[in-house]
């Protein structure tokens, strides 16, 4: 075999190569970037105890869903209109003995005005009770302005863009420019929250704020040239964000081995 045909066939071997290792990257993105982003990387929607434990030694941090019962004075873990399972937050978090190192978010669904004190002293004393840093607890609603009340016992906290940020402009963009900007130079919030697809919004819009957000969805499979463009785009949007020193944490599925989550 010539020297040519040698050159030839490495060539064609090495082009082989980089197809294949492309392909599995793409495939394999989200696994990938949980080695190597895994402190960013939390488990979204982990509502049931038996999901949480499966988590500890998986994920840095987790997200949950509460409601509160101003009559009961207590946190429900649940995303209505799922139905409740009638599990506390402090039966949940009592589980899991050390939160040296791990973090949890805390979607609040029904933060007002009528709970929003009772609601931080209840998960002030919950902390308190079970020794857990409330600088590792991050509380998020939709609702920034009662935010305050969690800030002042030291707890994280976010605010839940609408859901249709995306399609905001002029001055709907400009008011919640303002809205963001005095929320942050007072204190009352960490974190704005939303949706991965939003990310380049965010970006552009509000280039100084904290982010959270959140993966739900994995990439495409690769079958054809569609779906290849689709898997690149994801990657590309993916990186991006988690290479991003504004963005705290990005939450993916978990997909639990209980049905119960």
């Amino acid at each position: 075999m010539t020297f040519i045909l040698i050159l030839k066939n490495n060539k064609l071997k090495f082009l082989i190569t980089i197809v294949i290792l492309f392909y599995l990257v793409l495939n394999f993105q989200n696994k990938i970037f949980q080695a190597l982003f895994s402190s960013k990387i939390w488990a979204h929607r982990v509502n049931s105890i038996e999901k949480y434990q499966e988590t500890y030694d998986v994920f840095s941090g987790i997200e949950l869903d509460l409601v509160f019962n101003s009559t009961n004075n207590s946190f429900d873990v649940n995303h209505p209109p799922a139905k409740s399972i009638n599990l506390s937050l402090f039966d949940f978090l009592k589980t899991k003995k050390n939160y040296t190192d791990f973090g949890i978010w805390l979607d609040y669904k029904n933060l007002n005005e009528l709970n929003y004190q009772q609601s931080a002293n209840k998960l002030d004393s919950i902390v308190k009770t079970l020794n857990i840093n409330p600088e590792t607890i991050i509380v998020e609603s939709s609702k920034p302005f009662f935010l305050e009340a969690f800030s002042n016992k030291n707890f994280k906290t976010s605010y839940y863009l609408p859901s249709n940020i995306n399609d905001f402009k002029n001055d709907s963009l400009l008011k919640q420019s303002q809205l963001i900007k005095n929320l942050t130079n007072s204190n009352k919030i960490d974190f704005i929250s939303s949706n991965i697809k939003d990310y380049t919004f965010m970006k552009k819009n509000f280039p100084n704020s904290k982010i959270l957000t959140w993966i739900t969805n994995d990439p495409p499979k690769i079958k054809n040239y569609y779906s290849l463009k689709r898997s690149i785009t994801h990657f590309k949007r993916n990186y991006t964000a988690l290479s991003d020193q504004n963005v705290e944490v990005i939450l993916y599925r978990f997909d639990s081995k209980t049905k119960n989550c």
